[in-house]
């Protein structure tokens, strides 16, 4: 029987495997990321559902193209909270900071998704960030 720790840190690695594969910029591990239909949760737009692959590459290169044009370098996770909900369905809260070309920052993020494991692999259902100045839930990001 799988427990709640063993969940946790199966979690974890597949985030760190998705950051170092966006800072790779590697098209094929991002949409594998993903499972369909997923969500993007946001306040301005509500739900927005990409349900097929052509949907996850579009949204691979709406999201490049936009850190791409602010000079992004990379992105660094800063925190992980994870929180089981089931043997295959979790939480996960991340503070990211991404980082300009020359080093600086560009911006510091609070991400929650929602996980679901089909079987496979961990895969991203749902989306959303929480905008400055509101935090979410869990602990105040780093400043």
């Amino acid at each position: 029987m799988i427990d709640s720790k063993q969940l946790v840190s199966e979690i974890e690695q597949f985030y760190g495997r998705y950051i170092d594969g966006f800072n790779r910029e590697d098209i094929d591990h991002f949409i594998q990321s993903f499972d369909l239909p997923f969500v993007l949760l946001s306040g301005e737009h509500g739900a927005t559902v990409f349900a097929d692959e052509a949907a996850q590459q579009r949204f691979y290169t709406q999201t490049m193209i936009g850190v791409q044009g602010r000079g992004w370098g990379r992105s660094a996770v800063d925190q992980i909270k994870v929180w089981p909900h089931a043997k295959n369905l979790a939480t996960l809260m991340a503070d990211v900071t991404r980082y300009k070309k020359d080093g600086s920052i560009l911006e510091r993020l609070r991400a929650f998704y929602t996980m679901r494991n089909d079987g496979k692999a961990w895969k991203i259902v749902t989306v959303s960030m929480a905008t400055p100045p509101f935090s979410g839930p869990g602990d105040i990001p780093p400043a």
